[in-house]
């Protein structure tokens, strides 16, 4: 019984085939007017500063801590060029009052922020959504961690000082 079907599948797969020439069989066609380029890695290190926008600040008590919200910007320069703007979040081990009357970094935090990368990535025009989280010691020393997606993903290791900036190392694909 399963012969007779096969059959009639075979023949209907030689038929369409017969139809087309070699080409539409082996690789399929590309989308009208797409002019995408294919996907490729690149190493990637240089250097970052931290724009801190000090208007946005908001402080909101979470029991004997304090959570942060603030909005600011990083600059890229060396294998990554361009500005992503950010909107952090830091719950800093310490009250509010006692984060507003410190400088920046007195105090141990675990942060987050958003990312909206504009720039260029080994030289190729690139936009990318992103996220820098980490964790920050006494004194502002930071270990932390871009992560993007989009028009660039991948990882890249941060040693960084709050409200300065610091350094990027890692790989990154850009589509």
């Amino acid at each position: 019984m399963n012969a007779p079907r096969r059959l009639a599948t075979g023949l209907a797969l030689l038929l369409i085939a017969g139809c087309t020439d070699a080409r539409s069989i082996a690789a399929p066609a590309s989308p009208v007017g797409s002019a995408a380029s294919p996907a490729h890695r690149v190493d990637a290190s240089g250097h970052f500063d931290a724009n801190v926008d000090f208007t946005t600040l908001r402080l909101t008590p979470r029991g004997r801590n304090c959570l942060i919200d603030v909005d600011g910007q990083l600059v890229f320069t060396g294998t990554i060029v361009g500005v992503a703007t950010a909107h952090t979040q830091a719950l800093v081990s310490a009250t509010c009052a006692q984060v507003a009357s410190a400088p920046p970094g007195t105090y141990p935090d675990v942060f987050h922020s958003k990312l909206s990368f504009t720039g260029t990535v080994d030289g190729v025009p690139t936009q990318a959504d992103g996220m820098y989280a980490g964790r920050s010691q006494p004194g502002g020393a930071i270990d932390g961690r871009f992560v993007f997606s989009s028009g660039m993903a991948g990882e890249l290791d941060v040693q960084a000082r709050i409200a300065v900036g610091g350094t990027y190392e890692g790989a990154v694909v850009v589509h």
